[in-house]
């Protein structure tokens, strides 16, 4: 079977534009273990490349690799995928509002030696942001992927809020939303954080596809090493629906599997590195 090789990662993130801050490089790895179920871990490398122009609007490079790992005592299974985002950030005749847009290729699944086709999918992101204040922004917008289980659409609603010197609250919900407090200012920012992220990945069969549904709620502990350099630290609760395999024929109802097993709220943690600014 023929699996990823990968000579250079780019990695793009949904929630990456909901803050303040921009990580330009990062990756982290989370892992968490499903009752009567398979070991899952999840690695993410993640970056992005911006180019100013003299107008002001920005373009920007966004690419993605995600692996995905699931084990038992017998059994193993590996997903990944690659995307790479290519859009901007323009300045609207109102210049309290922007507009934000990204075209989304994606490869994704098991096993690409069949065909490209059966591995692509398409997406495209467009975001208003409006800024109120200086401590305030809100935006809205529309997400939309071709998955494997069909068309995807995800009304998109976020805020950046600077509450005090201390305290922040930015994301974009459905996707993800923090409460940040700066315990030790520009040194450990520690807080409570909301994820949600829907995906799909081609099975070894064709036929078949796998369904990511997470939902997590989770505290979070950042430390920046220097001002640029943020260690982080996170733990709490997957509360949505472990990877699953469907036929294509029925998107509905999960196909029985000894390894892709729906399990029940369990702890999971994540930890990683970032280059911010």
């Amino acid at each position: 079977m023929k699996r990823i090789i990968l000579a250079a990662l780019l990695c793009f993130h949904l929630d990456s534009n909901a803050q303040y801050f921009i990580d330009v490089f990062s990756f982290n790895r989370q892992s968490y273990n499903v009752p009567s179920g398979p070991l899952t871990s999840d690695l993410f490398v993640n970056a992005v490349l911006p180019k100013v122009l003299k107008n002001g609007n920005t373009l920007f490079l966004r690419g993605g690799y995600e692996k995905l790992d699931l084990k038992n005592d017998s059994l193993s299974a590996e997903y990944s995928s690659i995307t790479l985002a290519m859009g901007g950030q323009f300045q609207m005749k109102n210049p309290k509002v922007k507009f934000s847009g990204l075209v989304i290729p994606k490869i994704a699944g098991a096993d690409f030696g069949n065909s490209f086709s059966e591995s692509f999918q398409l997406g495209v992101f467009s975001m208003f942001t409006v800024t109120a204040s200086e401590k305030f922004r809100y935006k809205f917008g529309l997400y939309y992927n071709k998955e494997f289980f069909g068309n995807f659409f995800i009304p998109l609603f976020g805020i950046d809020w600077k509450v005090t010197d201390r305290f922040l609250i930015y994301g974009t919900l459905p996707n993800s939303m923090k409460f940040s407090y700066a315990l030790a200012p520009s040194k450990i920012n520690a807080g409570v954080a909301f994820r949600s992220l829907t995906r799909s990945y081609r099975g070894e069969d064709v036929n078949t596809f796998v369904r990511y549904n997470e939902l997590q709620l989770k505290s979070f502990l950042d430390f920046y090493v220097t001002p640029k350099n943020v260690v982080f630290l996170e733990v709490g609760y997957f509360m949505g629906k472990t990877p699953l395999l469907y036929n294509n024929s029925d998107t509905k109802k999960p196909l029985p599997s000894n390894l892709l097993k729906d399990g029940k709220a369990f702890l999971v943690f994540n930890a990683g590195w970032a280059f911010r600014f």
